[in-house]
């Protein structure tokens, strides 16, 4: 019975958290890359603080979490989506806990 389950390539737990917290970043260098012009990203962060649009810059920043959720679901990498999802919930706590302070 073990001979006929087989390890498929890129089913891991910690790829998947990988992917969950790095795909936000990458995404939120582009995001302040294209929306802000170089001469305004030293106020990026005053402007971030007096509108306090972390929370939303954020949630933004974790939409492609939902594509690359989706493409291991489909491929049927269960263990990665598992890390990605559990990434996209430690982004949404964090949101969360950011709107209660403000």
């Amino acid at each position: 019975m073990s001979a006929l389950i087989r390890k498929q390539k890129f089913d891991n737990l910690w790829l998947g958290i990988a992917i969950g917290l790095i795909a936000p970043i990458i995404t939120l260098a582009i995001y302040i890359s294209e929306v802000y012009p170089n001469q305004f990203r030293e106020m990026l962060f005053d402007h971030m603080l007096v509108f306090f649009i972390v929370p939303k810059i954020i949630s933004l920043a974790v939409l492609p979490n939902l594509a690359f959720f989706m493409l291991f679901i489909y491929t049927n990498r269960y263990l990665t989506s598992k890390g990605i999802l559990g990434a996209t919930i430690v982004f949404a706590v964090v949101v969360f806990i950011l709107k209660i302070v403000a």
